[in-house]
Order: structure tokens, then sequence, then C-alpha cells
């Protein structure tokens, strides 16, 4: 289906640039390609001059742009089929000869002109190494405190699995920067794993609490300071180190990282160099992705994701292009929608879709950029929180107040613009439609992360939970409820960084009720990812999944998207070893699930299942020929010369085995 999708959407922009009259709006984009992805698709020999499309801001700026990020030679190369390898990971010249080169090309251009040109003006070049991760051990001390037999050796996989995921950057490319679409840093890093193999922003956040657990809390403090690196280099943290995501971000996390490592290790002269990042990362927030809203004749300054690009993105050129040419809306709305919505995380979702009107439930009514979503809003609040936390440290009673006023106007303006008094929940914004998005997903509940929601509150939000239907399933907490819109970052796919933050923000609520479903969440998941691991189902390879079907606990992964499903992976073990280490190794002394007795419930998949039915069966036979023997040992007993004696036995056994029965 993909596979048809994408050579009539090639077809379709041939036919297209043949068009002058829609030159106006044409253009492209995708996110993470599968290599083999066009292996058999029936390829084009010969593509004419194309129409750009009509957009202002780029997804990357500087001398690299018109060859990675926007222009024809994206354009050609996605016609071709070639965009796995043209443009290719290093540049043979300087980018101004390379535009040269191309533009020399004649048009209609032929493929194989095409391809010498990319073999004459491109290397293929491995920029990551493999990095020995130097704080490694084989069991950290956490690790002994599981009681679980089959839980601590599942924690014990989950730790050994970083060592295939730490990359570090060639000295190629950091003696030759210019050559190469990447910015490097200094340190070695853990990568998601699959295709993703550079350093992401927000993955990084579950990755060092698994770090964390895992003791390896050099590797994680090598992690923040190369993300200190970027931010002295580029103001903020982009996606990712890959020049197509520079212009956006992702979900503000930056601040928590410094603050887990800090509470983990006490390192007071490592925060205090990294403080100064702290303020630049959010203020950068607030001045880039911050919008003022009025509302019973105060005004709320409140975050949302809005990325700076608005053309296609080149990572998945034609499938943006076709978007922007069909979409409800205009063309340059929806492709920054496209990147704002990769901002937030959630690419895709119909989180982000218009519910009505033409196109509703599909990428083509994307509308990021008009909603404000309550979970960049609760970081943001848990961000100056912490900030002012950290000043004080070290006495910065001012610097701490003027965070902490930050945090509480945050937070009323949140109580005032996401509060839904009928739901009982925190909810989405719309802008332009001036009103909150009625539906589930696991951030509605996320302000209870901050630590600053009343009791009422809670109690709320745990009703609101038991009216959704959201806890119903075997695997965890679903991305959303829809199952039309076969986006990955929807029904029925579950995520680690969703269900973990589901999690967190229900157990640190204080709300008893609330902390049963955290601890019931995270045993769900805890064994799904348990199974995809070591017990998987037949038709899959032992892994740990970027995403599962959570309508089961055996470990499928999820489905849906731009590109097949990824193992590794990095952010999956690190929200499972956090879960564990939160609720089964004593740390948490309120709720220690080990103080009632409780075993780890590893009895929800159908294995389990299964071998609970054979134990069943084997009990039941073994009454059953228990009382066979009694009643024959009843014959023996009445012909015996102790007859009295052997009655008051025999009456003694049966009473046994009925009560056994």
């Amino acid at each position: 289906m993909a596979l048809f999708r994408t050579t009539s959407l090639r077809l379709f922009f041939v036919v297209l640039t043949l068009l002058p009259l829609v030159a106006s709006i044409v253009h492209i984009g995708v996110t993470g390609p599968d290599t083999k992805r066009w292996a058999e698709e029936p390829r084009l020999e010969l593509v004419n001059e194309p129409v750009l499309p009509n957009c202002t801001e780029p997804v990357c700026t500087g001398p690299l742009a018109g060859i990675y990020c926007t222009g024809k030679l994206i354009h050609v190369s996605w016609m071709f089929g070639l965009e796995s390898s043209c443009p290719g990971d290093m540049m043979l010249q300087a980018p101004d000869a390379i535009i040269a080169a191309f533009n020399k090309l004649e048009y209609p251009l032929k493929r194989e002109d095409f391809k010498q040109f990319c073999h004459d003006n491109f290397a293929t070049f491995p920029y990551l190494k493999l990095a020995k991760l130097r704080d490694w051990i084989e069991e950290p001390p956490y690790l002994l405190r599981i009681k679980d037999d089959r839980l601590r050796e599942f924690a014990k996989r989950l730790n050994g699995i970083w060592r295939s995921l730490g990359r570090k950057f060639d000295i190629k490319v950091k003696e030759n920067p210019d050559l190469f679409p990447v910015l490097s840093v200094p340190h070695a890093f853990v990568v998601p794993g699959g295709f993703f193999q550079m350093y992401f922003y927000w993955d990084s956040y579950w990755i060092i609490k698994g770090l964390i657990f895992s003791n390896m809390t050099l590797s994680a403090r090598d992690m923040i300071d190369n993300f200190a690196s970027v931010i002295q280099h580029s103001g903020f943290i982009p996606n990712s180190g890959n020049i197509q995501l520079s212009r956006r971000s992702q979900p503000p996390l930056f601040t928590q990282m410094l603050a887990d490592y800090y509470h983990a290790t006490q390192d007071k002269t490592f925060l205090s160099s990294m403080l100064p990042f702290v303020d630049a990362e959010l203020s950068w927030w607030r001045s880039e992705r911050s919008i003022v809203l009025s509302s019973n004749l105060t005004n709320h300054t409140m975050f949302l994701f809005r990325a700076a690009s608005n053309c296609p993105r080149p990572e998945n050129y034609l499938v943006d292009l076709e978007n922007g040419v069909k979409g409800a809306g205009d063309a340059e709305f929806i492709w920054s929608s496209i990147a704002s919505a990769c901002e937030s995380g959630l690419d895709f979702s119909s989180r982000w879709f218009a519910y009505t009107g033409p196109r509703a439930r599909t990428k083509f009514s994307i509308r990021t950029n008009n909603i404000i979503p309550v979970d960049l809003n609760a970081f943001m609040v848990l961000n100056y929180d912490s900030a002012a936390d950290l000043y004080l440290e070290f006495g910065r009673e001012r610097k701490a107040q003027s965070y902490r006023k930050l945090a509480a106007d945050l937070w009323a303006s949140m109580g005032s613009v996401l509060w839904n008094e009928a739901e009982g929940v925190w909810l989405d914004y719309d802008v332009s439609e001036q009103a909150h998005r009625r539906k589930f997903y696991p951030s509605n509940v996320f302000p209870l992360l901050t630590g600053r929601a009343t009791m009422q509150a809670a109690n709320r939000v745990h009703y609101y939970l038991l009216s959704t239907g959201a806890l119903d399933f075997r695997g965890g907490i679903p991305s959303t409820l829809d199952d039309s819109s076969h986006e990955q970052w929807d029904f029925p796919n579950g995520w680690a960084p969703s269900i973990h933050l589901f999690v967190e923000s229900l157990r640190r609520s204080s709300h008893p009720r609330l902390f049963d479903i955290a601890l019931q969440t995270a045993n769900k998941f805890i064994r799904t990812v348990y199974n995809g691991l070591l017990n998987p189902v037949k038709e899959y390879p032992p892994a740990c999944w970027e995403k599962y079907d959570i309508r089961y606990d055996d470990g499928r992964p999820g489905t849906g998207g731009e590109y097949p499903v990824q193992q590794g992976f990095g952010w999956t073990n690190g929200a499972v070893l956090d879960m564990i280490l939160n609720f089964h190794t004593g740390t948490d002394k309120q709720f220690r699930l080990s103080s009632e007795g409780l075993p780890f419930p590893f009895d929800g998949s159908p294995h389990s299942q299964l071998i609970a039915l054979v134990l069943l069966v084997c009990v039941v036979l073994a009454v059953w020929f228990t009382c066979k023997a009694l009643s024959s040992r009843r014959v023996k007993l009445r012909k015996g010369r102790w007859h009295a004696a052997g009655m008051a036995e025999e009456s003694r056994l049966i009473e046994e085995c009925e009560e056994d029965n």
C-alpha cells in the first residue's frame, strides 16, 4: 500500500510540475524514511524542471539549506526515489560548488545524469561510531534490590542494551564540520536505536532516567553537557543533531534531565555550570513559543508548539507536498503545523487534527499551530519550579523567587484556560475555535506532575479517568482512543513516554486511588515490554520496541505512521527501568509493593494464562487421583481386622478430600 501510494505521488507530481497554474501552492516532505522502502518501486527515468513550493521559512538555514533542506535538489532526489542516498552523508566540495554543479544539469533530467552528479559531489560516510560507555556495569546496585527473580533478570537485560546504543562522532566530523549536515557534540551519547542513529532531544530524558537506574551517571552527565553545547551553539535544543530538524525543538525537558542527575549525584559543581543553560533554554521557549490570551479581562501567557518553518520537510517531501496541495486550509499553515507536530514529539496524532469539517481526523486538516497543549504548559510549570529549587541549592533566593512566580502565574493561567470544570480535567485549547478539545489524551493528567494540584482536583481526575475507558487495556494506556486515523500516535498504540508520564503524574498526585492506577498501569506496561523481549509472540523477534499495541500485553509492537516500527529502544528501556525503580526496588517506602509480600504479576500474557491453566489442570488431576486412592484404601480398611479404626480414618480422609475440592 505504501509502495502504491508513493509511486502514485511521484506520477502526480510529474504532472503537477507541468502545470504553472498551481505553482503558488506546490511542495513536499517525510520523517524517518526506511532505506528499503522503495526497493521494488517502478522508477522514473526522466524528471522535468520542478515547480518549487511557495513557502517563506525553510526547515533549515545557512549554506547547506539549498542542498539538504529545500530547493530543486531535494525535489529531484525524491522524484527519482534516491532520497535515502542523495544528498549523501558527506559533501565532497563546498556547498556553493555543489549547487553550481547541480544548476548546470539540463532538463528533462536523466536519472543516470543525476546519479552521476550525486556520485561526484557526495560520499557515504558513517559519521557516528559505536562508543563504549565508560561507566557501564553488568549488575548496578538497584538491580540487586529487585525482589522478583524474573523482573531482576528482565532489568538486567534492559541494562545490557545500553552497550549497543552508545555512539560518538567520528573525529573527521569534528575536524571538518562544514562538510556534514549534522551538529556534532563533544561526548558519547545514547541513541534511540533502529534507524534513529543520532541524539534526539526528548528521547534523552528517558534514556537518562534509565542510565541513572544503571548507575551510569557519568554517561548521563556527558549527555547533559552535550545539550549544553547545543544550546551554546543554537540558543535552544533542536529536535535532533540533523540539520533537517534544526528549526524545530521537542518538549523542553533539559531542566528535568539536570534535576534528575543532581538528585542522583548531588554534583553541585556540574549543576552550577549548567544553570546558565537552563536560563537560556527557558528564555528561548518564552520568547519563541508563547502566546498571550485574554480571558476575563486577564492576560495569560501560554505555551504552544509552533515551529519556525512553513515548508515541506525534506525527510518526507512527497507526503508533505500532497498534504499541502490537498489540505483543508492554507498550504503554509499545513506545512508549519506538520513541523510543529514533529516538535511536539507526537508525529503524528489525531490530537493535532480538526475534529470536524473537510478532511477531519486526517493530516490534511492538521492544526497544531492553533492548539495550546496541556503537556507543554505542565512541563514549563515543572521547569520553572525545578529551576527555582536548583537555584536555592546555592542560596540564590531572588533568582528562585523569579522562577517561582513564573510557575505560579502559568499554573493560574492553566486553571483559567485549560481546566474544564464539566470534565474535571485539563484539556487542550483551540485558539481559533476558542474551545476545549474534549478527547482523552494521557497528557490531560500531566499537570499532576507539578505537585500543585489540589486533592479536590486530583479526585475529579480520578473520576474522569474511570469514565474514559482508557484504563481498560491489557498492555497500558493508549495514546488516544481514536482508531480511525492509522497514525502511529493514535489507538491502539501505546508509547513509553506517554505511559511513563501518565504513571508519574498519578504517582506524584498524593491521591491513593490514583496511585493504585499508577501501579497497575506501570505493571501492565512492564509486563508488555517483558513479553516483547523475553517471551515474544511467534510473528516477531525478541525486542524492546519503540511502541506497542496495548490491546494486548504479549509485547507485540505497534503499527502505523511514516516508517516501520523500530527496535532498540532508548526511551522504552529508560521508562521501564524507572518504573521498576519506583515500584519494585523498595525505593518508594510509602507504597512499597514488596512490603505487602506481593510478587510481580507476570500473569497477563497468553503464555502466562496458558501456564496458569496447565497448573490448574494438574491440581484438579492430583485431587482426583488422591480421592481415587482414598476410595481404594477405604475398601481395604473395611476388610481389615480393625474395622472401627478404619472407619474413623476413612471419615477423616474423606473430609480432607471434600475440603480440598
